[in-house]
């Protein structure tokens, strides 16, 4: 009777641990305030759950890495993408771990099959796929960040449209930034309402924090538009044909982009046709090649 009731108990708590894990739950009050301070998000918008523990297994892992992480460039790629440097070094171990655990189980498979190669063929193959498993969490961060820089460039575009119709209307430029902002969806026009707002709070000029946002994501249009407004709000300059140009601008940066991805994308398209192309002619040209090697190794009587 005890074991039934044991087993009873055990299988509600897992049941009820499920469905708790599963319910939404709202978010914690310093993960929000964190939030905050990070270009890309907001409080309005958390971060998508991690794939990975972020406890003192990441910990352990940074500390590890460190000083080996400490690089600005890389430290503006977690900020963009919103990715702690615990997270990323987790990645790095992980993937050097579970690339070296793959040769070996892949030489396990092949030692049972009878055709195990060297041991030190193993090593080798192993250090190599190891250091290739660490550095890809490097490649993926670098692009992951620039699509969404390339996002936000896009969205950049479409935020300068709409400052000058709100400027065209007789709005003033601060009354157009921050209604362009709220105009908008997705995580770039979240990162400048959130910039707005920071200067809003802080007492700072709009203009300041957007420069801040530029050089926080690496976007060197936006520190040029913070550039632009400045000079239209500390000397009453013309800013509206400005900004319709640097709109242009991007617009054609963008179509060139474009463009390229597109070259690029159809020169790859050929690389699977002369792969077909390579092996048809070993296809037919071997029989041929095989009946000369013969022949010729054939003693002469």
């Amino acid at each position: 009777m005890i074991p039934l009731v044991a087993l009873g108990a055990g299988a509600g708590l897992g049941c009820w641990l499920v469905v708790r894990s599963l319910s939404p739950r709202p978010a914690r009050l310093d993960l929000v305030l964190h939030q905050l301070g990070r270009p890309g998000l907001s409080a309005a918008e958390p971060s998508r759950p991690q794939r990975w523990p972020s406890g003192w297994l990441a910990t352990v892992a940074a500390r590890l890495l460190h000083p080996g992480l400490a690089d600005p460039k890389r430290d503006q790629q977690l900020r963009l993408v919103g990715r702690s440097a615990d997270r990323h070094a987790l990645d790095k171990l992980v993937g050097a771990a579970g690339a070296c655990a793959a040769v070996g189980l892949a030489g396990s498979g092949l030692a049972l099959m009878g055709v195990a190669p060297p041991a030190a063929v193993l090593v080798v193959v192993a250090l190599g796929a190891g250091v290739g498993g660490f550095a890809l969490p490097d490649a993926l961060l670098a692009e992951e960040a620039d699509r969404r820089r390339r996002g936000f460039r896009h969205a950049l575009s479409s935020y300068l449209d709409l400052v000058n119709v709100i400027l065209a209307g007789g709005g003033g430029i601060e009354t157009a930034l921050h209604a362009a902002a709220d105009a908008g969806g997705g995580w770039a026009f979240a990162a400048i309402r959130q910039a707005l707002d920071r200067a809003r709070l802080t007492n700072r000029t709009p203009w300041d924090t957007l420069g801040q946002l530029g050089a926080e994501i690496g976007v060197e249009e936006l520190r040029e538009l913070a550039a632009s407004v400045a000079l239209a709000g500390s000397h009453g300059a013309r800013i509206r044909q400005s900004l319709a140009a640097k709109a242009d601008s991007l617009r054609g940066h963008q179509v060139a982009e474009t463009e390229a991805a597109a070259e690029a994308a159809t020169e790859r398209m050929t690389i699977p046709v002369a792969v077909l192309l390579f092996g048809f002619l070993v296809f037919v040209a071997y029989p041929a090649i095989h009946q000369i090697t013969s022949v010729s190794s054939t003693p002469l009587r």
